[in-house]
């Protein structure tokens, strides 16, 4: 049998933005626990807080890294939101013959992926700015126009050029020597 499976964890790259409220989370448990240590009457319970705050600020920093898998099985694509290594959410789940379009994102398929009538936008990329971003639009399964952006490494590419042949927009001789 000729079955295909291709799995690509990505993981998402944090904006400076990001990184900031990470740095306020940090400081923020810090002044909290140095004004309850600094009260008389509190610092008995200075220790506790100090326990749950640490806690609680663990879990928010862990939950805030973000990976993204895509999972190609036979004409299948699935693509997860992993939170944490621990939680994860089913993004989109779709068969590639049913795609509209898959292509780079580039000036060339802007009005592609900028078209009014996408309802749904899912970006599932390392980030804004990173290379290699390439879209699929779809209709689910209320017939919405939907637009999932991802960064798929050339074997996944592949697979589902394989499978798409006019409706992907890429090079998929050169994706078939790189194999």
């Amino acid at each position: 049998m000729n079955d295909v499976f291709v799995e690509q964890i990505v993981l998402q790259k944090k904006s400076p933005l990001q990184h900031l409220k990470y740095i306020g989370i940090v400081l923020g448990i810090l002044l909290l626990n140095l004004v309850i240590l600094f009260f008389g009457v509190t610092r008995i319970i200075f220790p506790v807080t100090f326990a749950l705050s640490c806690w609680f600020g663990y879990n928010i920093l862990r939950d805030s890294r973000i990976e993204f898998e895509y999972s190609f099985t036979n004409g299948e694509l699935d693509v997860d939101c992993i939170r944490g290594k621990r939680k994860r959410n089913s993004l989109a789940s779709l068969t590639v013959r049913k795609l509209d379009l898959l292509a780079p994102m580039t000036g060339e398929y802007a009005r592609e992926y900028n078209s009014k009538s996408i309802r749904n936008r899912i970006d599932a990329s390392a980030g804004e700015k990173s290379d290699g971003r390439w879209f699929l639009r779809y209709s689910d399964e209320s017939g919405a126009e939907t637009l999932l952006i991802f960064n798929p490494n050339d074997r996944l590419l592949y697979a589902m050029g394989r499978l798409l042949q006019r409706k992907f927009k890429g090079d998929l001789d050169a994706l078939e020597r790189a194999q």
